[in-house]
């Protein structure tokens, strides 16, 4: 099986998504089908902004707990409240030798506390020119995951995820390993109602989440999925890898930089929440990789693959709710992005334009 990706004959060379209209491609989107990126230098629009455009990293409080959202078929939304926020930073706590201090009868000697940084590689504070995207051939290996049946009490839904989560740690613990990125396998929590959720982020306000402060994911499943397709395990396993898109983000530092580019131009702002939907449909686009990766593997059939595509068409924000997570449209089109794609930095939608985010 060709890597991250690659073409393949006949039938997987298949046009994606045979469902619905045609719908706008995202930011250096080709035809639908696999085949291989544009090399660094060429032509063409992505080559163009990508050598122009420069995110501007700022300071600010890290952006710990994402959801999914859900539009309803009859244009009414059924939503979660908008992710919430938590401060501590990505890194572990550095270790601080105590303030000591010497009294005499004249003055008092204060010695600095003094920081260790961990060892190995370490998470970069960056958006658009993040080094998860310098080279245009990094992508995910195509594996065959061994996944075990799905259903929707606790126990056999945590082994579901837990397999899925082998094979993305897998897939994704070589691709950061190439650019010098810190990796961890997340943990993992499901439960079958939210409302048996915590988190050191908050309780539950969603099906599904990640907290950075805890490097784990939340599964709730009496209400994850909404049966719109015929593969409900595909479902579940879609948005598990959103939330794996999410983890990966906070590995990395792009979840800490996200969050201080919202919080400076203000969390409910237009600026702010734009940053929250192009972190959003990054994790989709991440989501699509594995998506694709596992289905090229032979993990499961075309057509289970598509339908994983096709569940994220119809989640995203609807009426009534906060504009932070991105349309139907686009949270499909970008996850559709990374499963035909698979390349890192084909999901750098920090540098998308905005009527790609919105």
């Amino acid at each position: 099986m060709p890597p991250y990706g690659r073409p393949a004959p006949p039938p997987y060379g298949r046009p994606v998504a045979p469902y619905g209209r045609p719908l706008p491609p995202p930011y250096g989107y080709a035809p639908q089908g696999y085949r291989p990126p544009p090399r660094r230098g060429g032509s063409g629009v992505l080559g163009a902004v990508l050598s122009i455009l420069v995110v501007i990293g700022v300071v600010g409080a890290l952006l710990v707990a994402v959801g999914v959202s859900e539009q309803s078929t009859d244009n009414v939304a059924r939503t979660t409240p908008p992710s919430f926020t938590y401060t501590p930073s990505f890194s572990p706590a550095p270790t601080t030798n105590p303030v000591t201090t010497t009294r005499t009868t004249t003055s008092v000697r204060t010695t600095a506390p003094t920081t260790t940084k961990p060892a190995g590689p370490q998470p970069v504070i960056a958006l658009g020119q993040h080094p998860l995207f310098r080279d245009d051939d990094w992508g995910l290996t195509n594996l065959d995951c061994d996944l075990p049946r799905w259903a929707t009490d606790a126990a056999t839904a945590r082994a579901f995820f837990a397999a899925a989560a082998t094979c993305l740690d897998d897939m994704w613990r070589p691709n950061l390993a190439a650019a010098n990125l810190p990796f961890s396998s997340p943990g993992l929590v499901v439960a079958e109602d939210k409302s048996q959720l915590s988190s050191p982020c908050g309780s539950a306000s969603s099906d599904a989440f990640y907290c950075s402060a805890s490097a784990t994911i939340y599964m709730s499943t009496g209400e994850l999925l909404n049966y719109r397709t015929p593969f409900p395990p595909m479902e579940a396993l879609s948005i598990y890898a959103h939330e794996y898109g999410h983890h990966i983000q906070g590995l990395t530092g792009l979840l800490q930089a996200a969050s201080n580019q919202r919080r400076e131009q203000g969390t409910m702002s237009a600026g702010g929440l734009e940053a929250s939907r192009r972190m959003e449909l990054q994790a989709s686009c991440f989501g699509g990789m594995f998506i694709g990766s596992a289905e090229a593997g032979g993990s499961y059939t075309p057509q289970e693959g598509s339908s994983a595509i096709k569940n994220h068409y119809q989640r995203g924000d609807g009426n009534g709710r906060h504009r932070d997570h991105g349309t139907p449209e686009h949270n499909g089109n970008w996850y559709n992005h990374g499963y035909t794609k698979n390349r890192n930095f084909e999901c750098n939608t920090w540098l998308a334009p905005a009527d790609e985010v919105s």
